[in-house]
């Protein structure tokens, strides 16, 4: 049996380690996450994320010993977004590409995540894998998940009777914060079709490159970006408005000239 930890870098995943170790003193194996990939090189994360997920893997390196073990799936987001659709897809989706996922059933977990997941677990045969759910989740599946478990050892911050508070006053006072808290309540893919308006304002004016990534997909997806019909381009004319109606004060506090 191999005991093992799953880490996404997000601030209750980073608690789990240490209550495992520290609070719990439960058995710990291996750490293990998976690295989302857009393509084969370039990363899923924002860059400031990746570079905060390399400072993370050298703390739990030095504090409590363990190299985080990374996996990738077999495909990429490119990968999937770009491959055609086959003879068991719908009628009118039959040799299209995937496109953008859908909301409902979206294939990004699934496909670049959790198929990393699946495929390791299969190799190390028998294991016990720890998650890092606190007490006050509030997806209604994950509240079922922590009921009905009949081993509370799977849920560390649960027996530990730790909130999602706790677990970030604990990253910040130990310098494993991500700096995606500053601004956002939400981790995620900078191509991540659940981002909010400013998560994609902040895409657009920070990383020029990967939104001209994002104008490249919407131009070659069959689906648009949002359900609502939605598309990049709509998003892109719509900020680009708000840019030309900044007044002149705004103007001067970013540093132009009157």
């Amino acid at each position: 049996m191999k005991f093992i930890a799953s880490c996404s870098y997000g601030k209750d995943s980073l608690k789990t380690i240490d209550v495992v170790l520290n609070v719990l003193k439960l058995p710990l194996d291996e750490i293990v996450t998976v690295d989302v990939m857009f393509n084969n090189t370039i990363s899923a994360y924002y860059p400031e994320v990746e570079e905060f997920r390399q400072k993370a893997d050298e703390i739990i390196k030095n504090r409590y010993g363990f190299e985080i073990k990374h996996l990738r799936a077999d495909l990429t987001y490119e990968n999937r977004f770009y491959q055609v659709r086959g003879e068991r897809a719908k009628k009118e989706n039959r040799g299209k590409i995937y496109g953008f996922p859908i909301v409902r059933g979206a294939w990004c977990n699934s496909d670049l995540k959790m198929s990393a997941i699946e495929k390791y677990k299969t190799q190390l045969g028998e294991s016990f894998w720890y998650i890092g759910y606190a007490t006050d989740e509030k997806k209604t599946e994950r509240q079922e998940k922590i009921i009905n478990c009949t081993n509370l050892n799977m849920y560390p911050l649960v027996k530990a009777g730790l909130t999602e508070k706790d677990c970030y006053e604990w990253c910040k006072k130990n310098d494993l914060l991500s700096p995606i808290y500053e601004s956002f309540s939400r981790d995620g893919c900078w191509f991540c079709h659940y981002q909010t308006l400013n998560q994609l304002r902040d895409l657009r004016k920070n990383h020029p490159d990967k939104w001209e990534v994002m104008l490249r997909l919407d131009r070659d997806s069959p689906k648009t970006f949002r359900p609502d019909g939605t598309t990049i381009h709509d998003l892109e004319a719509r900020f680009a408005s708000e840019d030309s109606q900044m007044t002149l004060e705004d103007f001067i506090k970013i540093g132009g000239e009157e």
